[in-house]
């Protein structure tokens, strides 16, 4: 029987993380294995998917206290006081429909109520579609809080919040 394994991130998964970004690429953003380690150092939640030992997608977010230079970030930045910022999520093709990405995002909950952080952050694309990520999003409760162009025009994307219940 396959043991499915949620881990944090290391350099040795690097490649794979690549890969992964590299076959989604469309709908995040480029990264070289540079600016993978330099991510990395900047998440505050970066971890893997593993069947068996073999990584099948990963899920990167920040926290509110970074120094991030992404525009979409900064946006939520300006308008939110405490909160994680989910900046990709890529799950590999083969391994789609498994709800893979949902074991990601629940466990980033609770590590978020963990750390008194109530407020769950991330974009999809409206252009170019991504009408798969805009379901498993509503799916899992998140809100559209705006929607934003990029700036060469080519991308629009709905910003999206999820509030958690924290136990205190």
């Amino acid at each position: 029987m396959s043991r499915i394994e949620i881990r944090d991130t290391k350099p040795t998964d690097f490649s794979e993380i690549k890969r992964l970004n590299d076959e989604f690429v469309h709908f995040t953003s480029p990264m070289d294995m540079a600016r993978i380690a330099q991510l990395d150092e900047l998440g505050f939640y970066h971890k893997v998917i593993c069947e068996d030992g073999i990584v099948l997608g990963f899920l990167l977010a920040m926290t509110d206290d970074c120094d991030y230079d992404s525009d979409n970030y900064r946006w939520f930045n300006q308008r939110f006081n405490q909160f994680a910022y989910i900046d990709r999520v890529v799950i590999d093709t083969l391994h789609h429909g498994r709800r893979l990405g949902q074991q990601l995002y629940k466990n980033l909950f609770e590590f978020a109520r963990q750390k008194d952080i109530s407020t769950v952050c991330c974009e999809y694309n409206l252009v170019p579609a991504n009408p798969n990520s805009a379901i498993f999003h509503m799916q899992l409760g998140f809100k559209e809080v705006h929607r934003l162009p990029s700036n060469d025009g080519n991308k629009l994307v709905s910003m999206q919040a999820k509030e958690l219940t924290i136990n205190t």
